[in-house]
C-alpha cells in the first residue's frame, strides 16, 4: 500500500497536457474543436529529462481562463515518456499529464522527497536554468496519467504571464 502524502498533487492545479504526433495539426484541432485560437509556439526546444539526458520537443502553450493547456510533440533524444503514449502511425492527440504549480522551492524539494520516499516513480526530473524546476511522477496505474510538479522562479512566472490568454470555453 502506498504511503499517504502530506502534499496533494492536485493542489495548485495549473495545467492539462497532451502529447501529439503533430503539434501544428493539434493546434488546428484545438482552434476548430475547442475554440482555443491563441497559442505560443516553442519549436524544437530541448529540455532535461533526467540528469545527463535531454530530449527535443515541439511545444505549444495557451491559457483557457486560469488553466494552461500544453501540447507536446516528441522529436528526438530521451523522449520515450512522451512518445510511448502515441501510435506509430497517423495523427493523434493523447492526454498525458496534469501539472501542479508549487509555490516555493522548499515546498518543491519537500514534495519531491515525499514522492520518492513513498515509492512513486519519478520519470522526468529536470530544470530550465533560471526559469523552473520540474519532475513528473508516474500515476498511470492508479490515475491513468502522469503528474508534473513544477516550481517557477520569478523570471519563469513572468514569462508564463506572457502566454496567450483565451476566454473560458462556453
Amino acid at each position: 500500500m502506498m504511503k499517504t502524502l502530506s502534499l496533494s498533487p492536485f493542489s495548485g492545479f495549473l495545467q492539462i497536457a497532451y502529447v501529439t504526433t503533430d503539434v501544428d495539426e493539434a493546434i488546428d484541432h484545438f482552434c476548430r474543436q475547442q475554440n482555443v485560437p491563441a497559442w505560443a509556439r516553442l519549436p524544437g526546444i530541448e529540455i532535461e529529462s533526467i540528469a545527463g539526458r535531454r530530449c527535443t520537443l515541439n511545444i505549444a502553450l495557451a491559457f483557457v481562463g486560469s488553466v494552461q493547456l500544453e501540447l507536446i510533440e516528441p522529436l528526438a533524444g530521451d523522449d520515450r515518456v512522451y512518445r510511448d503514449a502515441l501510435p506509430r502511425d497517423g495523427f493523434a492527440i493523447r492526454h498525458h499529464h496534469i501539472a501542479q504549480l508549487i509555490d516555493s522551492e522548499a515546498a518543491f524539494e519537500t514534495q519531491r522527497k515525499e514522492m520518492a520516499a513513498a515509492g512513486v516513480p519519478i520519470v522526468i526530473d529536470g530544470q530550465s536554468p533560471g526559469a523552473a524546476r520540474y519532475f513528473y511522477t508516474d500515476h498511470r496505474a492508479t490515475l491513468g496519467h502522469y503528474i508534473e510538479h513544477i516550481w517557477y522562479t520569478p523570471a519563469g512566472l513572468a514569462a508564463m504571464e506572457q502566454l496567450p490568454r483565451n476566454g473560458a470555453v462556453q
